[in-house]
């Protein structure tokens, strides 16, 4: 199935190649040789290690098939739509990640207004800044981007406003961000079943994962982007750049969940967090990153409201980068927490752990790339002890990849 989705890619893009045009095509393969140390089953198959791969999937693995456009619908409105691929068992073998419509009308002043209609990231992650919400700097993504990849899409709109301080002959930018949402009422079971995890898998629309091994209620398949009680969500943000060398970023999201609504399957999740990032760019290819996420998911009825099951959690990490000629090397530190502060005797959740990432891009031309990553994940997990397995557990990861690239 992979191997005739690629070749339709191929044709299809071939036919374009050369040709000069507003709309930008692009696909790529992305082949590993994964080596994994690890007591544990990944999440993907059911389990509760915190990593893609495990033991069992050592050896050459498909990171990904990515196809990938964008384009003019009017000389004001933009679309952009983004597939992907990974071979792992998931419900369609190839399956959306994004869709959505961006208009960005003429500016008469100093104020740029922006709005997208669709599903789409929101504005959070400071890492993933690549083609389909890739990571310009690691494989796996921090704890806090790797779970907005697993659970959080907005399927709705967003408009944000900018004071642009060029027009002004001003050294700095700032804005501000509304966005307003539905389908995303399960967001928060995966965090409290299994906890953060380090991965680059991104669940696709109509994507889903197994149950942990641990769960003994709710479907046996979770799909995290659904429907249940009719009440939108939203967030609200605001963002400081100067030169576009500082950006910083503040964010509150709440997805206004009732925990008592129910669609017979699966409860709906009150999940909320604050979200908060800075990236500097410093002189001779440096960059720093930090963010930092905290907040709280509940579910099940309960007579004040706020949920029978309450887990409240948080997680930062810090980078350093840097590029030089076709080359970048990145080292990162994650700190992870997930703790049951009600309904502990229903299902105690709790997570402690922190990570080290260490990884190095080589641009070999305009369309091969080499990447290397080596990733050691500490981890405390009080489920384990229900499946009879140690709590604390080393995960070490070492992957080599081979990607490939072309379009327009």
């Amino acid at each position: 199935m992979l191997r005739k989705a690629f070749l339709v890619a191929a044709l299809g893009w071939g036919t374009v190649a050369g040709a000069a045009s507003p709309h930008e095509f692009t696909a790529q393969v992305d082949l590993r040789f994964v080596a994994v140390d690890t007591p544990l089953t990944s999440f993907v198959d059911g389990g509760l290690g915190l990593l893609r791969f495990d033991e069992e999937h050592d050896g050459l693995q498909l990171g990904f098939l990515m196809l990938d456009y964008a384009g003019p619908v009017t000389d004001t409105v933009r679309a952009t739509a983004t597939l992907f691929a990974t071979d792992d068992g998931d419900k369609n073998p190839i399956d959306m990640t994004e869709a959505f419509l961006e208009w960005r009308p003429v500016p008469s002043s100093v104020w740029r207004w922006r709005s997208k209609l669709g599903a789409f990231y929101p504005p959070i992650s400071m890492e993933n800044r690549g083609i389909g919400w890739q990571s310009l700097y690691t494989l796996s993504p921090s704890a806090i981007n790797t779970w907005i990849g697993e659970e959080i899409r907005t399927i709705g709109g967003e408009v944000s406003l900018t004071n642009a301080g060029a027009g002004v002959g001003r050294p700095f930018d700032f804005g501000v961000v509304l966005g307003i949402y539905g389908w995303n009422d399960p967001m928060g079971i995966l965090i409290r079943q299994r906890g953060w995890a380090l991965h680059d898998r991104q669940t696709p629309l109509f994507g889903r994962l197994p149950q942990t091994e641990v769960v003994q209620f709710g479907p046996d398949q979770l799909e995290f982007f659904a429907e249940i009680d009719n009440r939108p969500g939203f967030y609200a943000g605001a963002e400081f750049s100067y030169r576009d060398r500082v950006v910083l970023r503040a964010l509150r999201y709440d997805n206004r969940g009732d925990p008592a609504a129910t669609n017979g399957n699966e409860f709906a999740w009150l999940s909320r967090f604050n979200a908060y990032g800075l990236r500097v760019e410093f002189p001779a290819g440096w960059t720093f990153i930090a963010q930092r996420m905290d907040g709280d998911t509940a579910v099940a009825p309960s007579p004040d409201g706020r949920g029978a099951g309450i887990l409240d959690y948080w997680s930062d990490f810090a980078m350093v980068s840097r590029s030089f000629g076709r080359h970048r090397l990145s080292a990162r530190y994650d700190r992870m927490q997930a703790e049951t502060v009600r309904g502990a005797a229903f299902f105690d959740s709790w997570q402690y752990g922190h990570a080290w990432t260490l990884a190095y891009f080589l641009d070999l031309n305009d369309s091969w790339q080499i990447v290397a990553e080596a990733l050691r994940n500490d981890s405390r997990l009080r489920q384990r002890s229900l499946a009879g397995l140690p709590t604390a557990a080393t995960e070490d990861s070492l992957q080599l990849a081979l990607r490939y690239s072309f379009g327009t």
